[in-house]
């Protein structure tokens, strides 16, 4: 007994299986049949020497065929990518036999589509990408109508949902290769807002191949007198300009140069901005006295004063009955920062009125003299787009009620308003005014104390049915005004209360129409 193992058997007598931690050997009784119901293996079937055969012709057959292919691809001469792109440009061929639908649709649809994909990516981003599919997309893409609205100007819209943008730095190479690509003989629209990086010499260069201009966007970009001379030379059919706030390295334009250009493409001028620009500073009775002599075509005029020059008004007397006479079709003006007198000695009621004017902006002054301003004479049953009086101490219940000359208005800016605390009850007169009317309401930046006594329009349902936006930033509105706004208006989109410090945290910035439930909830409890 002494001479066993120990433990060398188990409980019942029954020997216990060695540990071994690796062997080739099978443990006894664990050994299984390859023909058993147990076992996962399959044979298949013994190889012959006719499969050995069939395998090494296969292989021999495989080396021939790369042999070959290698001895034909290094008989092709070598060329550069340059050189590739350059002939493949000039030689478009189409590769295949296969035909999509693009390739089957009428020439005048595919020409249609392409206007539409130049004009929402940009010229120079679609049409060079487009030329290269096929021999009909080239052809296409070269056709000279798809360049009568040229948009080169620096930001491009993309997204009207997000407002995200595009740029296109347009610079003097991707000038270059337009220029000597494509025939701007027929280009009726040109666009190179923001491109300040462009000379004064590109862009003559530019103007001199484009006889046939009818519009012309030069925001933003470098100008000077020199060039404004010969503008009548270069585009003798230009019906519509932009000139409004240029590149600050233009400052030094004279205004004898504005003055010829006005007189020189009066007769035919319908379109005319000159927003910002500091050579009209200080000379706009002269200007529109030029108007009133050589524009009688004349349907929008911005002469709005240069950015950052304060809130001091510049003041001007002037017979704005003579410019009502001399250009009736307006219906665009813009005079923010100028204060007009008029001077009409004419007794006439409406005498001074435009009677198709749709947008009218007269902004950032102080009017030290209410009753002679031409702002309460200038309209008669207008229907307005747009009205902004922001930052002015105009009145619009004075004078005859103006409410009861302007019929309705979609747009009103009323911020930063510089009225007297008894004057604030302006605000509660326009909208109750207009509020069947209104789309966008902008009451930003008022502060006064009985601001908030002016929402209680909204407090009852009904109310402002079309108000699709209103901004409230940087005032004092209460959360009470708030709620009744959201409640009550179905239509509101969206709502601004960036920095209004009288609502709780949280609820200072902007919110869309899905955000509403969770604005509700922030200012009700």
């Amino acid at each position: 007994m002494s001479g066993r193992k120990k433990n060398e058997r188990g409980l019942f007598g029954i020997m216990k299986k060695k540990s071994v931690l690796f062997t080739f050997n099978p443990r006894k009784g664990d050994e299984c049949s390859s023909d058993s119901d147990d076992s996962d293996y399959f044979p298949g079937r013994h190889s012959t020497d006719e499969d050995d055969v069939e395998s090494f012709v296969e292989k021999q057959q495989l080396k021939v065929a790369k042999k070959r292919f290698k001895k034909a691809a290094a008989s092709v001469p070598k060329q550069t990518a340059k050189r590739t792109r350059r002939e493949t440009n000039s030689n478009v061929e189409i590769q295949g036999t296969y035909k999509g639908l693009l390739s089957r649709l009428p020439p005048e649809v595919l020409l249609k589509i392409f206007i539409y994909g130049a004009q929402s990516e940009g010229i120079t981003n679609f049409l060079p990408r487009v030329s290269r599919v096929c021999k009909e997309w080239h052809e296409t893409a070269s056709d000279p109508s798809l360049l009568r609205h040229l948009d080169l100007s620096y930001w491009r819209e993309v997204d009207e949902n997000t407002n995200s943008r595009s740029v296109i730095n347009f610079n003097k190479q991707r000038l270059d290769m337009l220029l000597s690509s494509r025939d701007l003989s027929h280009c009726h629209s040109l666009s190179l807002a923001g491109q300040a990086k462009l000379s004064v010499g590109h862009i003559k260069t530019m103007l001199t191949q484009t006889p046939s201009l009818v519009f012309l966007d030069l925001r933003g970009c470098q100008v000077n007198s020199d060039m404004l001379k010969k503008l009548p030379e270069m585009t003798p059919c230009l019906r519509r300009i932009d000139l409004s706030y240029l590149s600050p390295s233009s400052n030094s334009l004279s205004y004898a140069s504005v003055e010829g250009l006005v007189k020189a493409f009066g007769s035919k001028l319908v379109e005319l901005r000159l927003g910002g620009m500091v050579a009209i500073h200080t000379k706009v009775k002269p200007l529109l006295n030029a108007i009133i002599s050589c524009c009688p075509l004349l349907e929008e005029l911005d002469l709005s004063k240069p950015l950052n020059t304060g809130i001091l008004s510049f003041q001007y007397e002037m017979d704005m009955g003579q410019l009502t006479r001399a250009c009736p079709r307006l219906t665009e003006l813009r005079l923010d920062g100028y204060s007009i007198l008029d001077d009409n000695e004419e007794t006439g009621p409406h005498s001074s009125a435009f009677p198709k004017l749709k947008i009218f902006s007269q902004s950032s002054y102080m009017c030290l003299q209410q009753e002679g301003e031409a702002f309460y004479r200038m309209f008669f049953k207008n229907e307005l787009a747009e009205l902004n009086i922001s930052r002015t101490n105009l009145k619009p219940s004075m004078v005859g009620a103006l409410s009861s000359k302007v019929m309705s208005v979609k747009r009103l800016n009323l911020s930063n308003m510089f009225w007297d605390l008894e004057h604030v009850n302006e605000i509660g007169s326009c909208m109750s005014s207009w509020f069947e009317s209104l789309e966008i309401l902008d009451l930003s930046g008022n502060k006064r104390e009985s601001f908030n006594d002016e929402f209680n329009f909204f407090s009852q349902p009904g109310q402002c049915i079309r108000l699709q936006a209103i901004n409230l930033s940087n005032s004092i509105v209460n959360s009470q005004n708030v709620l009744n706004i959201v409640r009550h208006c179905k239509s509101l989109k969206s709502i601004d209360l960036n920095a209004c410090r009288e609502l709780p945290r949280g609820c200072k910035r902007a919110f869309r129409k899905e955000e509403f439930p969770e604005l509700i909830k922030l200012l009700s409890n």
